[in-house]
């Protein structure tokens, strides 16, 4: 007689849907964790520095393009810190870009971690979660900031996990990389 497998049910309840803002913040997080990661990483394990700056840099590209994509459009008539947060992105790129090339062996690359890690925590602590999330709060629509918190996981996901993207960050990083020499 054969036994028929057994069958796990399992009752997977739906992730939390949350505001966009929140969204948001949860990938600052993530920034601000690589970010002290690397600021405690030594000079003496360059290859450690060289790999948490690269993942600095996926990460942070990948965070411009959920927020340029799909948030900034979406809230720029509700506030309009959104001009000032895309201006602000083109001087992160300008930094993650500086901090790319320099040797993780050098004072220099301590010098633009330092300057990066300045620039990031102004944009994403005082200007976004201060400043802009509040607002947005307060006078966008619930269910629209619900919609757009979804939507931003959603790509963030798909970027995170797309062969193309990856490949993407790691030729811009290369490219770089070639520049500084």
């Amino acid at each position: 007689m054969r036994r028929r497998p057994e069958v796990l049910t399992e009752v997977r309840e739906a992730p939390e849907r949350e505001k966009a803002t929140r969204v948001l913040v949860e990938h600052h997080e993530v920034l601000r964790g690589l970010m002290r990661r690397l600021l405690a990483t030594p000079r003496s394990q360059p290859g450690r520095r060289r790999a948490l700056a690269d993942e600095l840099f996926d990460e942070l590209r990948m965070h411009e393009v959920i927020e340029e994509e799909i948030f900034y459009p979406a809230m720029r008539d509700v506030t309009p810190g959104i001009a000032a947060a895309w201006s602000e992105h083109r001087q992160l790129s300008d930094q993650l870009a500086a901090l790319v090339r320099a040797d993780p062996r050098t004072g220099r690359f301590d010098r633009e971690l330092g300057v990066m890690h300045d620039a990031l925590e102004s944009h994403a602590h005082l200007d976004e979660e201060r400043e802009m999330f509040p607002e947005i709060e307060r006078f966008a629509d619930e269910d629209l900031l619900v919609e757009l918190g979804d939507r931003l996981r959603d790509r963030l996901e798909r970027l995170r996990s797309s062969r193309r993207t990856r490949m993407v960050l790691r030729l811009q990083r290369a490219l770089l990389r070639r520049t500084a020499r």
